[in-house]
């Protein structure tokens, strides 16, 4: 059990770590969570989020930092896909191959977070609960 604050004017919880005196602006009040984040405003009504919602904003949360993460790996070597792309968009197939042969590991290498990145996406949309959800690591090696 955790006592929480909700400020009127601004539609916010936060978790109180300290007692606050009695004020107009916000509604002190108890809940049995620990995190602000399990705690919706809807309707005029303070509540815990329902074990389905929780489970889908976690979902989406991975599924984002899985993409960041993705984008952040992929970053490092998009530059060779750009100069074969635009090498193949102007009909120069001739740079294009070079551009393969050039770096046939880079290429590789990005192959293989591709396949990784679909993998976890996969094992993300397979979860069943939130504690497996909570337990993927979003981590290359």
């Amino acid at each position: 059990m955790a006592k929480f604050a909700f400020y009127k004017n601004g539609n916010e919880i936060y978790k109180l770590d300290a007692d606050l005196l009695p004020f107009e602006e916000y509604v002190i009040f108890d809940l049995d969570t620990a995190s602000p984040d399990d705690i919706i405003f809807y309707n005029g009504r303070i509540r815990l989020k329902t074990e389905v919602k929780q489970f889908e904003e976690e979902k989406q949360t991975k599924l984002a930092e899985l993409n960041n993460y993705v984008a952040g790996l992929l970053e490092k070597t998009d530059y060779i896909i750009v100069r074969i792309a635009e090498a193949k968009a102007l009909g120069d197939t001739h740079t294009a191959e070079k551009l393969k042969q050039k770096y046939p590991k880079r290429l590789q290498q990005q192959q293989v977070i591709r396949e990784w990145n679909e993998q976890i996406k996969q094992t993300i949309r397979n979860a069943k609960t939130l504690e497996e959800l909570k337990a993927i690591e979003i981590r290359y090696v």
